[in-house]
């Protein structure tokens, strides 16, 4: 894979340099075909924002993390860019095993779709102060069809969501 490290307002180091490589190579065994993958460590104030754009296998991911060390927001961005691809990859391999001999999922019974629903998935979010512009911005580099954001005009968080009909939602808070 290629690898094309920029550092804005932080010093070029080989320490940054090597971790990131290496963090970046425990997602390569996710990805068939090599591609290029481009990062962006950057520091404003105590924010230490790690940016990293991937390209392969047919796929372009985006991830972003700020955090207030370096090396936490590389961690953190490494795990997001691993769940994304990790997605991805079952979602190319459902839709390769669904041909004619499609497997039909077990029904529970009645009384057990019946009960109160089960909390089946948690995750963490952080939500990013940006604009609403800013926020249609990365709907594009996301896989997800919603993005939570703090909204710096408004000064709310806001939820901006993909439609069916191939437009976007606005969801504010705090009115």
């Amino acid at each position: 894979m290629q690898i094309d490290i920029t550092f804005r307002n932080l010093e070029s180091s080989q320490t940054l340099r090597g971790y990131v490589i290496k963090r970046l190579s425990k997602i390569d065994k996710y990805i068939d075909r090599l591609g290029e993958a481009h990062v962006v460590l950057s520091v404003e104030k105590i924010r230490h924002k790690a940016e990293v754009t991937l390209n392969a296998d047919g796929m372009m991911i985006n991830a972003v993390e700020i955090t207030e060390d370096m090396y936490s927001a590389i961690d953190m961005v490494m795990d997001k860019l691993e769940r994304q691809v990790k997605r991805y990859k079952e979602k190319s391999q459902m839709k390769k095993g669904s041909g004619s001999r499609g497997h039909i999922a077990e029904q529970p019974p009645l009384e057990e779709m019946e009960k109160k629903p089960r909390i089946i998935h948690e995750e963490d979010y952080f939500v990013k102060p940006m604009s609403v512009d800013e926020a249609v911005g990365q709907m594009d580099f996301s896989d997800n069809d919603f993005i939570i954001f703090h909204n710096t005009e408004t000064n709310n968080i806001n939820l901006l969501y993909k439609r069916d009909d191939g437009g976007l939602g606005l969801i504010e808070t705090g009115k």
